[in-house]
C-alpha cells in the first residue's frame, strides 16, 4: 500500500472489509465494487512506481499543456466558471485550486477577481504555472498545508482530482477544515453510474476487455452520486447540489480508447464504431435524465459537526 493511502482492506465510504468483487480489470490493474455501498476503487492500489509513470509527472505532457493543449485547458477552465456561476458561486473572495496543473483555472480565477492560489503534485506542471506568475505550490494539499496555515478560503476546488488521490476522505477532511465560514467546496469527477459508462461496460467491456471509461491506473476511485454523498458526509461536508454533466466524447478518444488500448486493426476500428453507436443513443438520454458521465457538486462545511473518525485513526 502506498504511503498516505487508506487501509486497502476496508472501504473508505462504509468501512466494509474485503473481499470486494471485481468490477473491471485490465492487465495488472483491478477495479472492485464494495458490496456495502457500491464504491468502485482500485484494489490493491497501484505501486509508487506505477503512479510515478503517469502523465501528471511527465515533462513532455507539461510541454503539451503549455503549447498545443493550452486552448483546451483554458476552455476547460472557462467551463468550470460556468458551473460555479450556475451554482451561485461568484467572486470576490479567496480561492484554492487543488490539482492546479499548469494553472489555467488559477489564472482565470485571478482575472475574474478571486485571490487565487493552487496546489499541484506534478513538479513540472507547478513550475510552469509559477513561470506564468501564478501562486501554485508543488506537492499535495497535505504538504502545502503548513505554508497555508491560518488561511481560510471562500472557495476550494477539486477539478477532476479526487479520483486520483490515494485517500479522498482525508483530502476532503483537510479541505473542509480550510474553508472560511460560508465557504464552498466544489468538485468535478467522473460518474461511474452514468448511463454511457454503464451500458458500455455491460455490452462491450465484459465481452472485449476494453472499456471506454476508466483511466487505469490513474483513477484510484470512481464515484457515483450516492457514494460521493456518503463520502462527503463522512468528511463533515453538507451537499449543496450534485448534478451530472457530459464528458466531451473527444476526451475519451484521446485517453481511454486510444489506439494503444483498442488497437489499430479491424478489431480496434470495430470497437470504436461500437462505442460511437452506443454514445449516440446514451449521451442525449443521459443528459435529459441527469445521468451523464461526469459529476459536478458543491458543499459547505457542517457547522459543529466534526468528521466521523475512521477506526484506524482512533
Amino acid at each position: 500500500m502506498q504511503a498516505g493511502a487508506p487501509d486497502s482492506r476496508r472501504c473508505i465510504v462504509c468501512d466494509r472489509a474485503e473481499p470486494f468483487p471485481t468490477f473491471y480489470e485490465r492487465g495488472e490493474f483491478r477495479l472492485v465494487r464494495c458490496p456495502g455501498c457500491s464504491l468502485v476503487f482500485q484494489h490493491p492500489q497501484p505501486s509508487r512506481a506505477a503512479m510515478a509513470r503517469l502523465y501528471y509527472h511527465d515533462e513532455e505532457f507539461t510541454r503539451m499543456l503549455e503549447g498545443e493543449l493550452r486552448p483546451t485547458t483554458v476552455a476547460l477552465a472557462e467551463s468550470k466558471f460556468e458551473l460555479l456561476a450556475g451554482a451561485g458561486v461568484h467572486p470576490p473572495g479567496s480561492a484554492l485550486d487543488v490539482g492546479a496543473s499548469t494553472g489555467a483555472w488559477v489564472q482565470r480565477a485571478a482575472q475574474a477577481g478571486w485571490d487565487a492560489v493552487g496546489v499541484e503534485l506534478g513538479d513540472a506542471s507547478a513550475s510552469a504555472a509559477r513561470a506564468r506568475g501564478l501562486d501554485v505550490r508543488t506537492g499535495t494539499l497535505e504538504q502545502a498545508a503548513p505554508a497555508l496555515a491560518g488561511r481560510r478560503f471562500d472557495l476550494i476546488t477539486f477539478w477532476d482530482v479526487l479520483e486520483h488521490v490515494p485517500d479522498p476522505l482525508a483530502e476532503l477532511e483537510r479541505a473542509g477544515a480550510m474553508l472560511a465560514d460560508g465557504g464552498v467546496l466544489a468538485v468535478t469527477l467522473p460518474n461511474v453510474d452514468g448511463w454511457y459508462p454503464r451500458v458500455t461496460r455491460q455490452l462491450l467491456a465484459r465481452r472485449t476487455g476494453v472499456w471506454e471509461y476508466p483511466e487505469l491506473p490513474a483513477h484510484l476511485f470512481d464515484f457515483a452520486p450516492s457514494t460521493l454523498r456518503a463520502l462527503t458526509a463522512r468528511a463533515g461536508l453538507v451537499v449543496q447540489r450534485i448534478h451530472t454533466v457530459p464528458t466531451p466524447f473527444t476526451y475519451y478518444r484521446a485517453t481511454s480508447l486510444h489506439y494503444q488500448l483498442a488497437g489499430r486493426g479491424v478489431r480496434g476500428r470495430a470497437l470504436r464504431v461500437a462505442f460511437e453507436l452506443l454514445r449516440a443513443g446514451a449521451y442525449p438520454a443521459a443528459r435529459a435524465f441527469d445521468r451523464s458521465n461526469s459529476l459536478f457538486a458543491t458543499f459547505t462545511a457542517a457547522a459543529g459537526s466534526p468528521p466521523t473518525a475512521r477506526p484506524d485513526a482512533v
